[in-house]
């Protein structure tokens, strides 16, 4: 009698949890699939100093990344491309220089073929494909409405592009 109380109880918890969208996962948005070309890792070179920049392919809906950089005294940044809590898609993105715990997230704008735009009312981040195999990233800050661009960097690729 437990065991058909305790399964009861669990079958009843699994679908109210299906009920309010826990554990189901939002659908990747259209060309999700196909963003193979941002695979790879990269690198940098400004004031001789070298920094790589590492993204997986697309998997199980998400995308995860990350940068280390000698300049400045250092930085660790890790990225995730996919949905957050509210299955919203977009970047997470948590750095040494803010803590680690402390993530945050930009909603996706914007997913062609060979270009992604992240943006929200703070500002942007934009990443496309280079001609050599890297990629081209930029950011964008909002500051009284308008629109400034804060960084740009072309990453070159690290060994032969397959």
């Amino acid at each position: 009698m437990r065991k058909i109380a305790g399964a009861l109880v669990l079958a009843g918890v699994l679908a109210a949890g299906a009920a309010f969208g826990q554990g189901a996962k939002p659908a990747p948005p259209a060309n999700f699939a196909g963003l193979t070309w941002l695979a790879g890792t990269y690198f940098i070179e400004r004031d001789g100093v070298r920094s790589y920049e590492t993204w997986t392919g697309p998997s199980a809906g998400q995308i995860s990344g990350s940068v280390a950089s000698a300049s400045n005294g250092g930085l660790i940044e890790f990225f995730k491309f996919g949905p957050n809590e509210a299955g919203v898609y977009g970047l997470m993105t948590a750095r040494t220089t803010t803590g680690l715990d402390k993530w945050t997230f930009r909603p996706l704008k914007t997913l062609e073929p060979r270009k992604i735009v992240f943006a929200d009312a703070a500002g942007s981040f934009s990443i496309e494909p280079t001609a050599d195999g890297g990629i081209h990233t930029w950011a964008t800050r909002v500051t009284d409405g308008k629109e400034a661009q804060t960084g740009e960097w072309f990453w070159k690729p690290v060994g032969p592009r397959r």
